[in-house]
């Protein structure tokens, strides 16, 4: 059986039997408020039915979101806190459809007794089907290349930290016809983001005239052409790249969900303003918040809100430059905790109401880093393309210590999607997790 049909039979039996238990634990709270003598009502259960249906196409669209039938490619802990989410999300959700389908007798204290009970069946049910996948699944075989053996050999290395692959790693110059015709079958080559456009070209041509599958780690060229268009023009087969691919009607309603977001955001995150205020205040005096110059949509300069997570002057005798994490200095012991929940970058969401920011989008930068890290990154202003947000595609897949190229590829398949609104939703429900996971961003 092949990797792909054993991926699909294999994720189509979880989403089953989460679907079973999901079912199962509403009718369980009923059966348990009937044995201690306090039954739910007819009413109550013509509520349940009339939610449920809703419910279940959310859980679907949910589980895909959080990438919870993507074994091996989240680790266990990332794995059982999207499962807390969406069962989390799930319940609040089931209050406002009883709202909205005026199925107003939903019973309240049935939501977080069934969450209780899907957290303590999905969590343990789908790390068996995470360890169950592991043992059958075959892992893949590829063979990484870079411009030298050491660059080939730390590709091998991030990869083989995953349970997807088994790894092995050559140079450019290794790959001939002959070596090709040896890679063994059902084996990929993943080639490195900084193989020369030439050398690239030539294995590329060789493994496809040997039938064998090719993962490219995305340069900036090919992360631009993502969407292009192929016609035939004048005997000529022509890619055409569109500088922008949104229409007015995805940019309108991307617009109005970084209002939406914003302000629920605000609602919620009222009484940290208030009580990071008084922390920051007690701790090192005011300000409490700190204004930063960034660069924003089309390299305007605006300034960005945060609150205030290091001491006074913190740059008056180094300059501007980059925080080193935990371990700087500079940082005070209420900044720490700000910076570990990311509960400092709150007030960003007031830039995202002025038109500043976006909810999603590149972080933005400062103009005196930016100068710096343009003169290593040639085409790092092409981020600059859509507004800057409080989190990204960046944020959510890569880390605080990725390079500057590599976030620069991740920012540019966002801003070369299809539709930044569709994206928007699965990057801010993916963001949820980022409180709870602080070492992906340190």
């Amino acid at each position: 059986m092949s990797k792909k049909m054993l991926d699909t039979l294999v994720g189509f039996a979880q989403a089953v039997t989460n679907l079973l238990v999901l079912v199962g634990t509403y009718w369980a709270v009923f059966a348990i408020r009937a044995a201690l003598g306090h039954p739910y009502g007819t009413a109550n259960r013509l509520a349940v039915e009339a939610v449920f249906p809703y419910l279940v196409a959310l859980y679907v669209v949910l589980w895909l979101v959080y990438r919870l039938p993507a074994y091996y490619e989240t680790a266990p802990y990332e794995g059982v806190l999207s499962q807390v989410f969406v069962q989390l999300i799930l319940a609040l959700a089931s209050l406002a459809t009883s709202f909205v389908v005026r199925a107003f007798a939903f019973p309240r204290g049935l939501v977080a007794t069934a969450f209780a009970l899907q957290v303590a069946v999905l969590v343990p049910l789908n790390y068996a089907w995470y360890r169950f996948y592991s043992r059958v699944r075959p892992k893949a075989l590829t063979v990484c290349i870079g411009t030298d053996a050491a660059t080939g050999s730390a590709l091998a290395q991030q990869l083989s930290t995953t349970t997807a692959y088994v790894v092995s790693s050559v140079s450019t110059g290794d790959v001939t016809e002959e070596w090709m015709h040896d890679v063994p079958e059902g084996a990929s080559l993943t080639l490195d983001g900084g193989v020369p456009s030439p050398e690239r070209d030539r294995i590329l041509r060789l493994a496809v005239g040997d039938r064998i599958a090719v993962q490219l780690v995305a340069t900036v060229k090919e992360t631009l052409a993502q969407n292009a268009h192929m016609k035939v023009r004048a005997d000529h087969l022509v890619l055409t790249v569109e500088p922008d691919n949104h229409s007015p009607v995805d940019l309108a309603l991307k617009r109005m969900l970084d209002i939406v977001v914003s302000v629920v955001a605000l609602a919620l995150f009222s009484p940290v303003f208030l009580l990071a205020s008084m922390a920051i205040k007690l701790e090192d005096g005011r300000p409490m918040f700190y204004l930063q110059q960034r660069l924003g949509f089309h390299g305007r300069v605006f300034r960005m809100i945060k609150f205030r997570t290091m001491c006074h002057d913190a740059e008056r005798l180094t300059g501007a430059c980059l925080s080193k994490g935990e371990l700087d200095p500079r940082i005070t012991r209420v900044g720490r905790l700000l910076r570990r929940t990311g509960l400092d970058e709150v007030p960003q969401f007031l830039n995202v109401l002025r038109g500043d920011m976006s909810v999603v989008g590149p972080r933005p930068e400062r103009p005196e880093l930016a100068q710096k890290i343009l003169d290593e990154t040639p085409d790092w202003n092409l981020r600059l393309l859509v507004r800057p947000g409080i989190t990204g595609v960046a944020q959510v897949l890569g880390r605080y210590a990725t390079a500057p190229e590599d976030k620069l590829a991740m920012d540019l398949s966002y801003i070369r999607s299809r539709s930044l609104f569709n994206y928007d939703l699965t990057i801010i429900l993916n963001t949820l997790k980022m409180f709870f996971m602080p070492e992906r961003r340190d």
